[in-house]
């Protein structure tokens, strides 16, 4: 009884590794974008926006994290893929007037429209299960 209460608090007190992921834009006028990975909640900062609506968890092994908009909006709906082993994400767009062009005139879209390439470092970070979010 004393051993199962004793594991019980330490796994409350254990701190719980978030794996944090800062991406640069090679532009310098592009802001920085944060990523917080914490189980299936994966929240993301704008360095001028601050906090962003929480993303949806597609995949996440050790090569790939690959995050999406949780709702479509109807302005647009966003994709990131970020490879983990070289910390290149490609952040991809679709906005409605490229969908309608891909429908009519797909020949005239260029990927840099609609994706931009981002480079990112991860960068460890420890949180308690009693800290807020």
């Amino acid at each position: 009884m004393r051993s199962s209460i004793f594991f019980s608090l330490l796994l409350l007190t254990t701190p719980v590794f978030a794996e944090t992921w800062l991406c640069q834009h090679r532009d310098p006028s592009r802001e920085p974008l944060t990523f917080t990975v914490d189980g299936d909640d994966v929240r993301w900062s704008h360095a001028r926006l601050g906090n962003l609506d929480p993303l949806a968890m597609v995949v996440n092994n050790k090569a790939m994290l690959t995050m999406a908009t949780r709702r479509v909006n109807i302005l647009y709906s966003r994709f990131f893929h970020l490879d983990k082993l070289s910390g290149r994400m490609g952040d991809v767009t679709f906005r409605p007037e490229y969908l309608r062009k891909l429908e009519t005139a797909p020949d005239q879209i260029r990927s840099d429209q609609i994706t931009t390439i981002w480079r990112c470092a991860r960068q460890d970070q420890s949180s308690s299960p009693s800290a807020s979010k």
